[in-house]
């Protein structure tokens, strides 16, 4: 309760020095960025100036210009720049205390259209508009979604933030999937560095992690260009943050939320410590400090009196309670300002705190299949506690033609699960099963960044970036207990068991070090304004895992009576004793490894175009990637160096069929990277999924080839429409296999090849063509097509040919927003999202592939604004329809690949998560 007080002392402080900081300017000012028309690149050193006055500024490097102290009322905006057509604005309003967004374009010289000089509305960067604008003008095929749109949606976070974005999918409710791809063949970018894993059993980054409030803009990479990382076939994810904020801003947003199936109901929980609100843990769940390592307490004679005493070091926290659900606070603070002096240079600040708290409770129906025996059958009730604190603060200068900024993102999530398994075993004994499961993982994001003209005459750019960024995950305390229906404990003699009486705690730490340079060279081959890009990139990873395993085994001349005892009294100091319960450790050498791998990779490349109408790059990027991994498997030691060198070039074409249109097409080879637990022979049990789980050391790198053509139309502004093919071949694909003859085990092995072909369309439209009362209406869409084959055995798969693993047949995106621009409106959006059936884990000779099966998720938001749009509350209602997530097997000598059938697949998991309502209330306060 103090340290409750303790935050709120401090939110409160926090808050009153930012308004207090705060000063309400009575003038206005107009700010923007200008562009080619052309090539969509920002231009440096125009000026831009109030029409008939010498007031006026000069662009940065990013192209960005700033006209500040203007009197509140009308201006015309003009611009000029050597070899373009100056350009005029007109109806420009200025606001007291307020800043105008008008973003230019530019026409050069020689345009047939010199006489469109006057345009009376443009986009800020967040909006819509300048998204799309900017995938008409990136090189590779993208799809992005804006901060606009993140926030007329009701996602609180960026994975759900991702369902949106076309040929993108969400697994787990947190990893990304692209063009059907599964989450390890994609990698993701913040800010132009590379983010960490922060996955132990895969390689993928949780994206519920960063709170959407965060994200100024999202875009996916579909298609290579050799200025971007290769370590990828489906996508990059690039997630950016703001730095110059167009206006100064100062808003707070309060709200809760409520998960339909366990709101206001019985909730069950194990002890808790004071400050897990606070994402941070309760220590008890701990090995007690002092308690000697593996080797030493295993040396220990098992009935010695030092065995016993360290035994009871333990906190007896096993058990759990009974509350009732309550509703999760949701809390926002956001803050940012521009200072421009008199020399022009500005300052920027963007400052942001978020804290979420949720109870949710999500039910599951299991049956364990091997081959075709049926083993454990259960219903779960899963009751999770969930906290996520997050914060950001970005720092940007700029002067002349240099830009630096520093943005840091830290974020930190804790994860509390308890479950109750209520099922029987192959047998028909009846059992009750608890977990008591604790996540704390946190993300530390430093970024250094800086952008630089050259020189006037050469317009050379140069641009660098310096990164850390560290990964801290902890397993503290995941114990595990089961009793009979007559409510007696199953606990081993003298050899412990991870599932019975288990007490598992694993730790990992991973430092990543990153550097980048990069050099933009204009050139006059074919035509004026192409350029040469050349740079250096630089990844260093550092992991360090280790776990271990104890459990509580009968000793001796065991007391029974002790297991008819509850489970929090049965581990209590007094039962640990010569007859009564005693530690034991399981741990072994494959519980722990240490990793790092270093990347190193240059690249030149060229863009460009060829014609008026035809653009074209072509470049080739280096890698040198060198991976090192130390662990123990069966006592013998596991030690992998390797260092593979590839050259993977990349071509990109636009054909500008109009201003308006364009055809694309793309060309690469890309890789694919073992990641550290893919290799590590780390054995897991998964508790939810009822699988145990490991790596496998012999795994190789994957090789892709990649052909895209695409069709853009852009017939006005904020709307699209667009579709594309891709052809995709995999050398060596790694996917995540069930193990034959380990019952119900999965690891990771390579295939020897795979194709993937698809289609993919988005569609984005206002309504206003069907009159006048659907003007503020607007629909979109984005689906895919996709098909894989693998060839495989027909003693696997009858058919001898399997979907990739992991890669989903087709995508459904789809929404219908309102949303009008007057003061103190209302704004609905209507989303739906839908994936196709993919193999979660590829069969066997006697066990079919699994498969998630799809489910509808559709999602509103309805909004109003009072207080002259000051103010808004948001009611947003997730996951509506509420189906469930099947995951089910074909019945062996079945055609493997038919559509799912509930009535006689093997259905193993059956999840239902409940559909969530949240309410918020923001106020911006400047």
């Amino acid at each position: 309760m103090k340290s409750q007080l303790n935050l709120k002392k401090a939110l409160i402080t926090i808050l009153f020095v930012i308004i207090g900081s705060t000063v309400f300017a009575q003038n206005g000012k107009i700010s923007g960025k200008v562009s080619d028309k052309k090539t969509g690149e920002t231009l440096i050193g125009v000026t831009v100036k109030i029409a008939g006055t010498t007031k006026g500024t000069s662009t940065d490097v990013e192209g960005r210009y700033v006209i500040a102290a203007l009197a509140a009322g009308k201006y015309t905006i003009e611009a000029s720049y050597i070899g373009y057509a100056t350009k005029l604005i007109t109806d420009v309003q200025v606001k007291a205390g307020a800043s105008t967004p008008i973003d230019i374009v530019m026409e050069e010289s020689n345009s047939q259209k010199l006489n469109e000089v006057v345009i009376t509305a443009t986009a800020s960067k967040e909006s819509v508009n300048t998204l799309f604008a900017n995938q008409k003008a990136s090189i590779s095929i993208s799809s992005g979604i804006s901060a606009e749109l993140i926030r007329k949606s009701p996602d609180k976070n960026t994975s759900e933030v991702l369902k949106r974005v076309s040929g993108a999918s969400i697994q787990d409710n947190k990893f990304v999937i692209v063009r059907g791809l599964s989450d390890r063949y994609n990698s993701a970018m913040l800010n132009n560095s590379m983010l960490p894993n922060t996955e132990v059993d895969k390689r993928a980054f949780s994206f519920d992690i960063l709170p959407s409030n965060l994200i100024d803009a999202i875009v996916i990479n579909k298609t290579a260009s050799a200025d971007i990382p290769a370590d990828f076939s489906g996508g990059v994810v690039q997630i950016t943050t703001k730095d110059f904020p167009d206006n100064p801003f100062l808003n707070l947003s309060l709200g809760t939320s409520i998960n339909m199936q366990s709101a206001f109901k019985d909730f069950y929980v194990a002890p808790r410590g004071g400050l897990e609100a606070l994402g941070i843990y309760d220590k008890g769940r701990d090995i007690p400090k002092g308690f000697p390592s593996t080797d030493v307490f295993r040396a220990l004679e098992p009935n010695s009196a030092e065995r016993f005493n360290l035994s009871r070091k333990f906190k007896n926290n096993w058990g759990y309670n009974k509350v009732t659900a309550k509703l999760g606070p949701i809390f926002q603070l956001n803050y940012g300002t521009s200072k421009v002096y008199k020399d022009d240079s500005k300052f920027g600040t963007v400052l942001s705190l978020t804290y979420r708290y949720d109870e949710k409770l999500k039910t599951s129906d299991q049956k364990a299949y091997t081959g075709q025996a049926l083993g454990d059958q259960y219903h779960d009730n899963q009751y999770n506690f969930n906290t996520n604190i997050g914060a950001l603060a970005n720092f940007a200068y700029s002067w002349g033609t240099n830009k630096i900024t520093l943005k840091n993102i830290y974020n930190r999530v804790l994860e509390n699960q308890f479950t109750i398994r209520d099922g029987k075993d192959d047998s028909g004994s009846g059992f009750i099963r608890t977990s008591d499961y604790l996540l704390q993982r946190s993300l530390l994001s430093n970024q250094l960044t800086g952008e630089h003209l050259l020189s006037e005459g050469s317009k050379i750019k140069m641009d660098w970036n310096l990164n850390y960024a560290n990964t801290d995950r902890k397993e503290p305390g995941y114990k595990r207990m089961e009793y009979s229906k007559d409510g007696v404990a199953a606990i081993q003699l003298a050899s412990a068991d991870a599932k019975l009486a288990g007490n598992f705690n694993s730790k990992l730490n991973e430092d990543a070090y990153g550097a980048a340079l990069n050099f933009t060279i204009p050139v006059s081959w074919f035509q004026d304004k192409n350029k040469i890009k050349v740079g250096y990139f630089g990844n260093y990873r550092k992991r360090d895992f280790s776990a271990r395993t104890l459990g509580f085994v009968k000793n001796g001349n065991f007391d029974n009576s002790l297991l008819t005892l509850p489970q929090d009294q049965i581990f209590a100091p007094e039962n640990i004793r010569p007859n009564g319960f005693v530690l034991d450790e399981i741990t072994n050498g494959a519980d722990r490894y240490d990793a790092s791998a270093l990347l190193n990779a240059g690249y030149a490349m060229f863009d460009g175009y060829l014609t008026d109408k035809i653009r074209f790059s072509a470049g080739a990027r280096l890698e040198s990637y060198q991976l090192k991994l130390n662990s123990r498997d069966n006592g013998k030691p596991v030690n992998i160096d390797s260092t593979a060198v590839n050259l993977l070039p990349s071509a990109n074409l636009i054909y500008n069929l109009t201003d308006k249109a364009d055809i694309r097409v793309s060309a690469s080879q890309t890789v694919g990277r073992a990641e550290f637990r893919e290799l590590a022979p780390f054995p897991f049990y998964d508790f939810n999924k009822n699988m145990n789980i490991r790596g496998n050391a012999a795994l190789k790198q994957s090789k892709t080839t990649n052909l895209d053509l695409g069709y853009a139309f852009y017939p006005a502004s904020g709307e699209t429409f667009s579709v594309s093919t891709f052809y995709k071949y995999f050398d060596s694909p790694i996917e995540q296999t069930l193990q034959l003859g380990g019952g119900r085990s999965l690891s990771y092995a390579n295939s020897e090849s795979a194709t993937v072909y698809g289609i993919e369309l988005e569609f984005r439209k206002s309504l206003k063509f069907l009159g006048e009362r659907f003007n503020n209406f607007t629909f979109n869409t984005n689906a895919s097509y996709i098909k894989s084959e693998v060839i495989v055995s027909k003693l696997v798969n009858k058919n001898g040919v399997r979907p990739l693993q992991g890669q989903s047949p087709y995508l459904i995106n789809a929404g219908l927003t309102y949303n009008n621009t007057a003061a103190n409106t209302l704004g609905v959006t209507l989303l739906y999202n839908r994936v196709g059936p993919r193999i979660w884990a590829i069969g066997n000779v006697e066990d079919p592939d699994i498969y998630e099966y799809s489910r509808n998720v559709l999602d509103l938001q309805v909004s109003k604004k009072f207080a002259k749009s000051r103010a808004e509350v948001k009611l947003n209602y997730s996951d509506i329809l509420n189906n469930k997530a099947y995951y089910y097997q074909k019945v062996k000598g079945s055609d493997p690949n038919a559509s799912f059938d509930k009535k006689t697949d093997n259905i193993n998991i059956a999840d239902r998560f409940g559909s969530s309502i949240s309410i918020g209330f923001s106020y911006k306060i400047k």
